[in-house]
C-alpha cells in the first residue's frame, strides 16, 4: 500500500523541483516549502515567477483543507521559501513576505540580500559617532541598540508597504531604490489611502525615516525630499502634550486620594523588611522601591534611571544630601540633569546597596545600581515593567515609569499655577513650549476646581447674609 501524501500539492512536483527540494538545509524547511512549490507546478508556473499574490492564493487553498493553523502554516512556508532562496543553488532569489492575521509582516532577515546589505551599511553608519564635522548639520549621536532594532523594523515595514501598494520586493536592490521618486510616492500614497483622512503618528514616523535616509544617505533630489516631507507633515498628529490615557491615570491618582499611598510606598515597604534575614525576592522589591523614591524626587526618563551607576552618577555631599548628576551626552535632549535628594532616599539607598544588592551581584562585578539576579544591568524595559508591577501589587494603581514625570509637573503646578519654568528645569525640557503643551490641560482642570470652590464659598456667604 502506498504511503499517503501529507501535502496534496506534492503530487504535482516535477522531477527538477524535487531535486532542488532535496538540497533543502533541513527536513523541516523542505516540508514547509514543498506544498507551495507543488502549487506552482500545478498552475504550470516556474518557481522564478512566484509572487506575493501566489502565496496568498496558496494560503486560501490550504485554509480549505481543514488545517488547524493555516495562517501559521503560510507564515512557515514564506520563511522556509526565503531560507531556500538564500541557501540552495538554483532556487530563485525571490523573497516572500510572511503574512499575519492583521497585516503583512516581514523579518529583517527576509529582505532581498542586496537591499539588506545596503540597509546594514546604513545602520552601521549610525552606530558610531565618527569624527565631528564643524560645518556639518548632521552631527548626530550614535543610535542605541533599541533604536537600531526599531529602525530595522521600520525598514521592513516600508518594504512591506511597497509590496502591498503593488510593488515587487525583488525590485528593491538598495535604499536608493526605496527612496526613488516613484517608489517613495507609491508607499506614501498607499499610506495616505490607509489612513482614511485621519492623522497617523506611525505613518508619520515611517515617512520621517524615509526622508532621513533620502536626505543623508541617498542624496535624493530636493523635489523628492520636499514631497516626502509634505506627506510626513500631513500624516503627523498635532502635538497636544499628554495622552488621554495618561491624563486619566493622573486624575485617578489625584482625585481618588491615592497620591499619599504612592508617595509613602518606598518608606512603608522598607519598614516591613527583615534586614537581618535578606532574601532575593526582597532585594528585587526594594530595588523597585528605590526606583520609585528616585522618580518621585528626580523624575528622569527610564533610560537614564536604568543606567544609573554608583560610581559615576551619585555625589553624596553629606549624610542628608545627595546629588544625582547625569551629563548631557547621556540624556535624550542633551540637557545635563542635576537632582538633589535627601534623607529618605539616602536611607533606602544605603539599605539596598549595603545589604540587598550584594545578593543580586553575587560573584559578579558591576557598578550599576539596578542589576538583575545575574549581575547584569537591567534594561529600561525590564526595570519599567518591574516597577509598574510592584506599584500595582502594593497600591492597586496603574502607574508607569514615565508617568512620574507628568506627576511631578502636575503636583508643582497644582501648588504654583502658571510657573512653568521650574517645571521645565525639573523635567529637563529644552523648550518651555514642551512643558506648557503637556500641562496646560491639567491646569485647566485645577482652575475649574478652584473656580467651583469660589462659587461655593460665595453661595455660602450669600446664604449667611440672608439669615441675618
Amino acid at each position: 500500500m502506498a504511503r499517503p501524501v501529507s501535502n496534496p500539492f506534492a503530487t504535482h512536483l516535477t522531477p527538477d523541483i524535487r531535486q532542488l527540494l532535496d538540497q533543502a538545509p533541513t527536513r523541516y524547511v523542505r516540508a514547509q516549502v514543498l506544498g507551495f512549490a507543488g502549487f506552482l507546478c500545478r498552475e504550470g508556473r516556474p518557481l522564478s515567477s512566484a509572487t506575493q499574490a501566489d502565496l496568498l492564493a496558496y494560503g486560501s487553498e490550504i485554509s480549505s483543507l481543514g488545517l488547524t493553523r493555516p495562517k501559521q502554516a503560510l507564515r512557515d512556508t514564506a520563511h522556509a521559501w526565503n531560507q531556500m532562496a538564500g541557501s540552495v543553488t538554483g532556487w530563485p532569489d525571490i523573497r516572500l513576505i510572511p503574512p499575519t492575521s492583521t497585516r503583512t509582516m516581514m523579518r529583517y532577515e527576509d529582505l532581498p540580500p542586496e537591499f539588506k546589505a545596503d540597509c546594514d551599511c546604513y545602520l552601521a553608519s549610525r552606530t558610531e559617532a565618527g569624527e565631528e564635522d564643524l560645518f556639518s548639520s548632521n552631527n548626530k549621536k550614535p543610535w542605541a541598540p533599541a533604536t537600531l532594532k526599531d529602525r530595522r523594523g521600520k525598514l521592513c515595514q516600508l518594504a512591506v508597504l511597497y509590496v502591498e501598494a503593488g510593488g515587487k520586493l525583488a525590485d528593491l536592490h538598495s535604499l536608493s531604490d526605496l527612496t526613488a521618486k516613484k517608489t517613495a510616492e507609491k508607499i506614501l500614497l498607499y499610506m495616505d489611502k490607509k489612513r482614511s483622512g485621519r492623522t497617523n503618528g506611525h505613518f508619520a514616523n515611517l515617512a520621517h525615516l524615509l526622508r532621513i535616509i533620502a536626505k543623508y544617505y541617498c542624496d535624493t533630489p530636493a523635489d523628492v525630499l520636499a514631497r516626502i516631507s509634505n506627506a510626513q507633515n500631513k500624516f503627523r498628529p498635532a502635538k497636544s502634550g499628554m495622552t488621554a490615557k495618561n491624563r486619566a491615570r493622573l486624575r485617578t491618582i489625584l482625585e481618588d486620594k491615592a497620591l499619599p499611598r504612592l508617595l509613602k510606598l518606598p518608606s512603608t515597604f522598607v519598614d516591613t523588611l527583615d534586614t537581618s534575614n535578606p532574601t532575593l525576592a526582597d532585594a528585587v522589591r526594594l530595588q523597585s522601591s528605590l526606583a520609585i523614591q528616585i522618580e518621585l524626587v528626580a523624575p528622569m526618563r527610564a533610560k537614564n534611571l536604568s543606567a544609573l551607576d554608583i560610581e559615576t552618577h551619585f555625589d553624596f555631599v553629606s549624610d542628608t544630601q545627595c546629588h544625582i548628576i547625569i551629563e548631557g551626552d547621556e540624556v535624550k535632549n542633551d540637557q545635563t540633569l542635576n537632582y538633589v535628594l535627601g534623607e529618605s532616599f539616602i536611607r533606602l539607598y544605603r539599605i539596598y546597596v549595603d545589604i540587598y544588592r550584594p545578593l543580586l551581584l553575587k560573584a559578579h562585578t558591576s557598578t550599576a545600581l539596578f542589576i538583575s539576579r545575574t549581575g547584569r544591568t537591567k534594561t529600561p524595559a525590564e526595570l519599567a515593567t518591574q516597577v509598574q508591577r510592584f506599584i500595582k501589587d502594593q497600591t492597586g494603581l496603574h502607574m508607569n515609569i514615565h508617568l512620574f514625570r507628568h506627576l511631578t509637573g502636575y503636583i508643582y503646578l497644582l501648588h504654583y499655577p502658571g510657573q512653568y519654568e521650574p517645571v521645565r528645569q525639573l523635567l529637563g525640557h529644552k523648550d518651555i513650549r514642551t512643558t506648557v503643551n503637556f500641562y496646560v490641560g491639567l491646569e485647566e482642570d485645577a482652575a475649574f476646581k478652584r473656580y467651583g470652590q469660589i462659587l461655593e464659598r460665595l453661595i455660602y456667604e450669600d446664604d449667611g447674609d440672608h439669615d441675618d
